[in-house]
């Protein structure tokens, strides 16, 4: 029989991998393997696959896999609830918007840089560069919907292409971002991307990029340190140049 603690753990961390609508549970030898095919590398017995069919959180999903159910959902619901609500650490921030500063506020537990930096795994000026780009992604409204043609002529802060109307703001700060990803590189401006503007965790980072663990954070301070030297931030703590992730010549 499965101790209840430890079918929470597997629960936690097998199902979140079958959240993704491609992903199931393939029956692999003896064990069962999570992910989009059959070559995933979490793996689980066949025992506690059992236990979650029994708790209903699976459910058959063709010949030899499991799929995650309705119940397996809202565990995953519930646990992600608990786990905002214990690391919600809300902080008063000014919004600068063309000099019309604005009160806002804002979780700082849900960034991957401000758990970084109260780790001591950032130092503040790759926090504050990081940051800096999280803002421009925020002013530049490119979130939900990218359907805005941002190459054609600016008139009376309005773009082309189906009426969509943006401000100036908005159209600046979008300059800015691009600016910025251009500087830090094709090879690093997609994990800055994801990590700074979409906040996405650094395991999910290198499980969709099939990385080495802990390697997201290496490429994460090379990225953030080409933004700082972007921005034309002072980099005093660092007593070398900063490394480039290509090992190409750079010009």
């Amino acid at each position: 029989m499965i101790a209840e603690q430890e079918l929470k753990q597997e629960a936690r961390r097998v199902l979140r991998r079958l959240a993704d609508p491609r992903a199931a549970l393939f029956a692999r030898g003896e064990r069962f393997v999570a992910g989009r095919n059959a070559d995933s590398r979490v793996s689980v017995g066949a025992a506690v696959v059992e236990a979650f069919v029994r708790a209903g959180w699976i459910m058959p999903g063709g010949p030899g896999r499991y799929v995650l159910a309705e119940a397996g959902r809202a565990l995953l619901a519930r646990e992600a609830e608990g786990f905002a609500a214990q690391h919600r650490l809300m902080q008063d921030a000014v919004l600068d918007e063309l000099g019309a500063a604005r009160a806002v506020k804002v979780n700082a537990g849900e960034s991957p840089l401000a758990r970084l930096k109260a780790r001591g795994l950032l130092d503040g000026v790759q926090f504050a560069a990081g940051e800096k780009l999280r803002r421009d992604f925020t002013l530049a409204q490119v979130g939900p919907r990218m359907g805005v043609n941002w190459d054609s002529p600016v008139v009376s802060g309005s773009r082309g292409a189906g009426g969509d109307s943006v401000s100036d703001i908005a159209l600046m700060a979008r300059q800015r971002l691009n600016k910025a990803l251009a500087a830090a590189g094709p090879q690093l401006s997609d994990l800055l991307f994801d990590v700074c503007c979409h906040l996405a965790p650094l395991e999910a980072c290198e499980d969709s990029r099939g990385w080495a663990k802990r390697s997201a954070r290496v490429v994460l301070k090379i990225g953030l340190d080409r933004l700082a030297q972007h921005y034309g931030m002072l980099i005093t703590n660092q007593k070398r140049a900063i490394r480039a992730w290509s090992a190409e010549a750079q010009a």
